[in-house]
C-alpha cells in the first residue's frame, strides 16, 4: 500500500488553484472610489487570534472559535498557525453542526495542503460528513440510509477508500475501514429494496435488474445470498428454468437455507436493513484528549483486529462507476460475469 502523504489518487482538481494568499496582518479594500480606502486591520496577533480560539474550544463555545479562527485566517493567511487554525476550524464546525461548511472547509485543506502530514484526518472527517447525507437535508430526518439518495454514501466511501489505501498505518484508518464496509452493504441493500419491491408486484425483469446490480458488484456484500435467491426466483417466474437452475445450484452449494425441501426458492421476508444506521448507533463521535493523538475509543469491537478490518476493507472492489439508476422495464437477461489533531472517531485493537 501507498503510505506517502502526496495521495497520488486525490484528483488532480482537488490539488490545484492553490491560493496565493499574502501573509499579512492589516486588509484593504477599495469601496465606491478610488481615494475612497476602508483599511480593516488585525485587532490582536496572530497567536493571540489562535490562543484565543484555543480557549474557546476547550469551553466547547464552538461558535466564538470559528469567528476567532475565521478571523485568524483572514488576517493571517500564510502565518504560523494557518494550517492548525484551519484544522481547528474544521472541527468547530463539525461540533457545531455547520457540515456545509465542513465539507467546504475540508475540500479548501486538500487544496491548500495536499502534501500536510494530515490528510487522513481531513479526509477522515470528509467522509464521516459525507455519510451523514446532505447538509443540508437528509439529517433532518432519521431516516434508513440504505433507502435514501446514496450518493452521499458513496463520496464517503470513496473518502474512507482513499485515507485506508494510503495511509492503512493511520489511527482513523480502522474506522474508515469498518464504515467502508458498512456502506459497501448499505449500497447493496439500496439495490435490494427495490429488488423486494419489485418481486412483490410481478415485476420480475425489473427484480432481476436490481438483483443482477448486486451480485455483480457487490459480491461480497451481506445482501449477496438474497440477491441469488431473488435472480433464482424470478428467473423460475419468468419461465427461464435453465437459467433458473443455475442460480439454484449457486444457492445449494452456497446458501441452501434459501431453498426448500423440493428445491424452490424460499425468499427471506426481510425488512430493509441500514449498516451504516446499526454502525453510528454505536459510535459516539468526541474529540479526543489534546495531549492523547494516538489513543481512541473501542465502540463497536467486533472481533476482527485492527489489521483484519483494514485488510477486509481494503479488498473491497471500487464502486461501480455509473449509479445504479437502471431502465427497470427493459430485459437485461444475460448471465452475470463472476502536529494536532482534534480527533473524531473509533480504533481496533492491535493485531494479536
Amino acid at each position: 500500500m501507498k503510505t506517502n502523504h502526496s495521495l497520488k489518487v486525490l484528483s488532480v482538481a482537488m490539488l490545484a488553484g492553490t491560493l496565493a494568499l499574502s501573509g499579512c496582518s492589516t486588509l484593504k479594500s477599495i469601496v465606491g472610489k478610488k481615494d475612497n480606502k476602508i483599511t480593516i486591520s488585525a485587532e490582536q496577533s496572530e497567536l493571540s487570534y489562535y490562543e484565543q480560539a484555543q480557549a474557546a474550544l476547550e469551553k466547547g463555545n464552538y461558535h466564538e472559535a470559528i469567528k476567532t479562527l475565521g478571523d485568524a485566517r483572514t488576517f493571517y493567511p500564510t502565518g504560523t498557525h494557518a494550517q492548525q487554525a484551519l484544522l481547528d476550524l474544521i472541527y468547530a464546525q463539525y461540533q457545531a453542526g455547520d457540515y456545509e461548511a465542513v465539507s467546504n472547509s475540508t475540500a479548501e485543506f486538500l487544496r491548500l495542503y495536499p502534501t500536510s502530514r494530515h490528510l487522513d484526518y481531513v479526509l477522515y472527517v470528509q467522509g464521516v460528513t459525507h455519510m451523514g447525507g446532505s447538509p443540508k437535508a437528509s439529517r433532518l430526518f432519521k431516516l434508513d440510509q440504505s433507502q435514501r439518495d446514496v450518493s452521499w454514501l458513496q463520496l464517503a466511501f470513496n473518502n474512507f477508500q482513499v485515507l485506508v489505501n494510503n495511509f492503512p498505518n493511520s489511527n482513523y484508518a480502522p474506522d474508515a475501514a469498518q464504515r467502508m464496509i458498512a456502506i459497501y452493504n448499505d449500497l447493496a441493500e439500496h439495490e435490494m429494496v427495490a429488488a423486494r419491491w419489485y418481486v412483490k408486484r410481478d415485476a420480475y425483469v425489473a427484480a432481476v435488474n436490481r438483483a443482477k446490480w448486486v451480485f455483480q458488484y457487490y459480491p461480497q456484500s451481506e445482501s449477496t445470498p438474497e440477491a441469488i435467491a431473488v435472480l433464482a426466483y424470478s428467473y423460475d417466474k419468468l419461465g427461464m428454468t435453465t437459467t433458473a437452475e443455475q442460480y439454484k445450484t449457486l444457492l445449494q452449494i452456497n446458501y441452501p437455507s434459501y431453498l426448500n425441501a423440493d428445491g424452490s426458492v424460499k425468499l427471506p421476508n426481510q425488512k430493509s436493513t441500514s449498516f451504516t444506521k446499526r454502525l453510528l448507533n454505536t459510535v459516539t463521535l468526541h474529540k479526543f484528549d489534546k495531549k492523547a493523538d494516538t489513543q481512541g475509543v473501542v465502540s463497536s469491537y467486533n472481533g476482527q483486529t485492527r489489521n483484519q478490518v483494514i485488510h477486509q476493507a481494503g479488498g473491497l472492489p471500487p464502486l461501480p462507476s455509473q449509479p445504479a439508476e437502471m431502465d427497470d422495464s427493459k430485459e437485461h437477461m444475460s448471465m452475470p460475469i463472476q502536529e494536532k489533531r482534534r480527533h473524531i472517531g473509533l480504533s481496533l485493537p492491535d493485531q494479536q
